[in-house]
């Protein structure tokens, strides 16, 4: 039944790209968690790197040469999109020509930043291409159909009315669009870090697949395969898995107070509140004022906040001075990146069991 509707899904794309009978496809994500669900789709038909190594914070993230040749060598370059990558687009773009760059949250339905909702309710107008909504709706069907054949409960928190589009749908570069027959409205508060719902996973499997395909048709099936195979660990078995955890932290203890905006794709799903955050807004190389640091100690102290969360990638000195005024434990996650090989969130499944498993130890 997997594999019969991928392949109908697939049936649907645009032809397209070419076949590589004779030399492995050379693919490259711009971060580790992206790669590591690229790897997983592609199997041994493909060479995959990460243009980030693991720890690395992408707001401050530099491509070294070697990097650029890589990105110019490229069969296909994933992105992961909704301004993940700003300030690395020009480098990537810039690296070579006729690049071949796909956005593989492309039909993931994109949430505001918190503090960002209110200005970011308008969805994006006009006309998009054609081939793009039907592979998205396509996507999404299939997921939807998958979910009632495995009677998957939908634990989302919040309301579908949150989203403020699929990413195809909208502006995330913070630029104000142009008028025209096909406008856009710009959203400056899109919130990259989808990965944090595993549903989100599924739909970058769905998202790559299609395009190896039309790069290889030679493995297109057992591309197909893959992602379903994927989507049954990320989407079904890690789903339960991570429910199955976090029933076990009561309703009114699922309060979150981070170092910056990681979490809000998880809050949504499984139902936190993100009551605040250290460093707002997308970047991580800002730090709150003085006045900001009171307000923030103060409503950790008034909300009876037991734990403090930090990121693998950015500094945690200011989360720790404020859980060690307040009393409030500190623990560190994994945001941006994997670990390296080696370590505790090496895969996208054991990242996503580590973080749940620490804020459940911190919160139950």
């Amino acid at each position: 039944m997997l594999r019969k509707l991928l392949s109908l899904a697939l049936l649907g794309l645009v032809v397209g790209g070419v076949s590589a009978q004779n030399e492995r496809l050379q693919v490259v994500a711009t971060h580790t968690i992206l790669a590591d669900v690229v790897r997983n789709v592609a199997g041994d038909a493909a060479d995959v790197t990460s243009l980030m190594p693991p720890g690395a914070d992408p707001h401050s993230f530099q491509p070294a040469p070697q990097d650029l040749a890589r990105l110019a060598d490229a069969d296909v370059i994933f992105v992961n999109g909704a301004g993940f990558e700003e300030g690395l687009l020009e480098a990537i773009e810039n690296a070579g020509e006729n690049l071949n760059i796909v956005t593989a949250s492309e039909c993931v339905e994109i949430l505001p930043f918190g503090e960002h909702a209110e200005e970011s309710e308008v969805h994006a107008e006009g006309e998009f291409d054609a081939a793009i909504a039907e592979r998205c709706t396509d996507h999404h069907v299939y997921l939807d159909s998958l979910h009632e054949i495995v009677d998957r409960p939908d634990t989302l928190a919040g309301e579908e009315s949150d989203y403020l589009g699929m990413l195809y749908q909208l502006d995330c570069s913070g630029h104000e669009a142009a008028e025209s027959d096909t406008e856009v409205h710009q959203h400056a508060g899109c919130d990259p870090h989808v990965w944090t719902d595993p549903q989100n996973a599924a739909l970058w499997a769905l998202q790559i697949s299609d395009t190896l395909s039309q790069l290889d048709r030679t493995n297109a099936l057992m591309y197909t395969d893959n992602a379903s195979d994927y989507i049954v660990g990320a989407d079904l078995l890690l789903y339960h898995e991570l429910t199955t955890l976090i029933d076990s932290i009561p309703a009114e203890s699922r309060v979150l107070v981070t170092n910056h905006e990681t979490l809000g794709y998880f809050a949504h799903r499984f139902g936190f509140e993100i009551v605040g955050v250290v460093i707002s807004g997308g970047s991580t190389l800002a730090e709150p004022s003085a006045g900001e640091m009171a307000a923030l100690i103060d409503m950790v102290r008034a909300e009876g906040v037991v734990a403090l969360f930090a990121e693998n990638t950015v500094s945690p000195a200011v989360a720790q001075q404020i859980a060690d005024e307040t009393g409030a434990a500190f623990y560190t996650l994994y945001s941006d990146s994997l670990s390296d090989s080696d370590g505790l969130a090496a895969t996208y499944l054991d990242y996503m069991r580590y973080n749940v498993s620490t804020i459940v130890d911190a919160l139950s």
